[in-house]
């Protein structure tokens, strides 16, 4: 049966990617794909484009968006296409099927003045600055946030590593490596953060003397006052909060990171340096996110423009 085959190229793909991306996959696998599927008792063999179409036809009118869509076809391509490098069927059925075209993320970001407010407002939710510092300074996703540690940051050297990441599907995983490989990056500690860095370590150690056993000791630099590091979800939900609270216009936590680097590219840093700042694999991740001028920017071109044509 195909749903069989489903399973069976599930539990390969289990030992061969992370597991946030494996469970990712199974609530798909389980959501959607075999409600669908299993009335249809389709084997390999009986399986054909049109079905695979009505799916994702199906998906799109129920909501889905065409870039969830995407990642359902990775699951029922690849299974599909595994069956036909072991000569199970004689082409991918999945490779005949259209998906909706996927569209072009374009993430918000705060001006230079939006982001002093915020700074402003996170004064006063001592708790919370430490993730909106890490993301708003140095541009850090969420799991890099979590994921940082005492041990990564070398106040002498004046460097922090990017190096450990802490993630959620069902399980929370923490990791000693990143999204990417240049994802896996070194920055330098920047100046106006130096001192509160120091101060964040400061309390924990003052906190750590005084409830002793009962501090949790875990050497992350994002945690409760016992000592407890945050949990995924903690950061998703205070944030929209924090932002409803004082007012502030609504991005979410990860549009922190495109703040970082859309206020670099003002500032007339190259691509390849916020690529670089930011740990995008390619620099055209980097180009397709921020390759658009700001509204100063364009400006600046037209007003460059004019100096050098005269009419």
């Amino acid at each position: 049966m195909f749903l069989d085959w489903v399973d069976k190229w599930m539990e390969q793909k289990k030992n061969e990617i992370r597991l946030n991306t494996y469970e990712a996959y199974k609530e798909i696998h389980i959501k959607h794909i075999i409600p669908f599927y299993k009335p249809l008792k389709l084997t390999l063999n009986t399986i054909t484009p049109q079905h695979i179409q009505d799916y994702y036809n199906k998906k799109r009118k129920s909501g889905q968006s065409a870039n969830s869509i995407q990642k359902h076809n990775v699951i029922i391509r690849g299974a599909l296409q595994d069956a036909m490098k072991k000569n199970l069927i004689p082409y991918n059925p999945a490779d005949r099927a259209t998906l909706p075209a996927k569209s072009k993320f374009v993430g918000k970001a705060y001006t230079i003045e939006q982001a002093n407010n915020l700074l402003k407002a996170i004064n006063e939710e001592p708790i919370i600055k430490p993730a909106v510092i890490l993301g708003l300074f140095y541009g850090l996703r969420r799991s890099e946030v979590l994921g940082l540690r005492w041990r990564d940051i070398d106040f002498q050297a004046g460097t922090i590593c990017i190096c450990n990441t802490v993630v959620r599907t069902k399980t929370i995983i923490e990791a000693e490596q990143t999204k990417s490989k240049a994802s896996n990056r070194t920055l330098y500690i920047i100046p106006e953060t130096r001192d509160y860095l120091l101060k964040i370590k400061q309390n924990q150690e003052k906190n750590r003397m005084i409830m002793k056993n009962s501090y949790n000791e875990t050497d992350r630099v994002c945690v409760w006052n016992n000592g407890e590091p945050f949990k995924p979800d903690y950061i998703s939900k205070t944030f929209p909060k924090l932002l409803r609270k004082y007012n502030l216009p609504r991005i979410r936590f990860h549009e922190l990171r495109h703040t970082a680097g859309s206020l670099l590219l003002a500032k007339g840093l190259s691509v390849k340096q916020i690529q670089e700042y930011l740990g995008h694999e390619q620099v055209s991740t980097t180009l397709d996110i921020y390759g658009h001028l700001s509204i100063e920017g364009k400006k600046e071109t037209s007003n460059m423009m004019g100096g050098i044509l005269k009419l």
